[in-house]
């Protein structure tokens, strides 16, 4: 939540996960969060979900996910176009796949960001038109003083490109990137913001002392007024999975994958329900209608507020969301 292998520092695997990809479990491009639940029946759902999938020969590497059914079907449009360092995207938008994975297109999908990718041939963060393909140099600033070429996005919101430190040489902190100047800000240098979602960020840190290289502090950054609130502790280790729709965040608990936990605010946290058989995913993504989750081994489930996950597809393929489903 791509092609390329990716060298994951001990740190960058207990925050994001690993993968053969870059960010494939990362969380995507994001809706603000609102008020109350959506109301969608999720056994009911009548849509088609834009996915990426694993393929080791030429293949077109993104598809399509329908429901009601879960079938899948790999569509060749994805394929032309395609980045080093990075996985492709459906852009509503414009109506085709970009080069990019959803955390790093506009939210109006008119422009998105490729960062240090060969194909470009030039370091730093480049502007792309979603519709003509023109390209210009945003900044060839490639991360803070003291970890050079460590930045990767977060997400491409409407104030601008968050970033994160990431990588061999790293720095906490989350940064915002003016697409239109290229003045990049700190926002926040306490922790290593990950996710950020309606109008908040989350990081997973070492509390304070801990030498044993676990994450096992969860804390949220309120974007607006700059608090910085711990929102969960444990003596094991955790894994940030993604934000909702409505404000929650999922984890995990212990190395690699295991059950999402739901946590709601400070210290309420509570296990995410999905059907026997189906009991660790891989990845999360936030996006139209709620939460969806790759499961290990394959397939989806979807989860909406309040609601446990349900199985949408039990396909044995592995599923990377590249989308909202419309």
């Amino acid at each position: 939540m791509k092609t390329g292998a990716i060298l994951c520092t001990l740190a960058f695997v207990f925050v994001t996960g690993c993968s053969t990809g870059a960010g494939s479990s990362q969380v995507g491009h994001t809706p603000a969060a609102s008020a109350s639940p959506t109301a969608v029946n999720a056994a009911a759902l009548s849509c088609r979900l834009p996915i990426t999938s694993p393929t080791s020969d030429s293949q077109a590497p993104g598809g399509w996910v329908t429901f009601p059914g879960g079938q899948f079907v790999r569509d060749p449009a994805s394929l032309p176009g395609r980045l080093q360092t990075d996985v492709p995207s459906y852009d509503r938008a414009i109506g085709g796949w970009v080069p990019v994975s959803i955390e790093k297109v506009a939210p109006d999908g008119a422009t998105y960001v490729v960062h240090n990718d060969p194909i470009v041939k030039g370091n730093g963060f480049y502007l792309f038109d979603a519709r003509t393909g023109a390209q210009q140099l945003i900044t060839s600033a490639d991360g803070p003083p003291n970890a050079s070429g460590s930045w990767q996005v977060v997400d491409y919101a409407r104030e601008g490109i968050y970033l994160w430190s990431v990588g061999i040489a790293t720095v906490p902190g989350l940064w915002l990137l003016d697409p239109h100047s290229g003045y990049v800000r700190l926002i926040n240098g306490s922790h290593y913001w990950s996710v950020v979602s309606g109008g908040a960020a989350w990081a997973l840190d070492q509390p304070v002392g801990a030498l044993d290289g676990t994450y096992n502090a969860l804390y949220r950054l309120d974007l607006a007024s700059g608090q910085v609130s711990t929102w969960y502790q444990t003596k094991g280790n955790l894994r940030l999975l993604s934000a909702t729709p409505t404000g929650e965040v999922l984890i995990t608990e212990g190395d690699g994958y295991g059950i999402p936990e739901v946590v709601r605010g400070p210290k309420q946290i509570s296990a995410l329900g999905i059907l026997p058989g189906h009991p660790s995913v891989t990845g999360a993504y936030n996006t139209n209608p709620g939460t969806w989750l790759s499961l290990q081994g394959g397939g989806l489930a979807l989860y909406l507020n309040g609601i446990e996950a349900t199985v949408m597809s039990s396909s044995p393929d592995i599923f990377n969301v590249a989308g909202g489903c419309w």
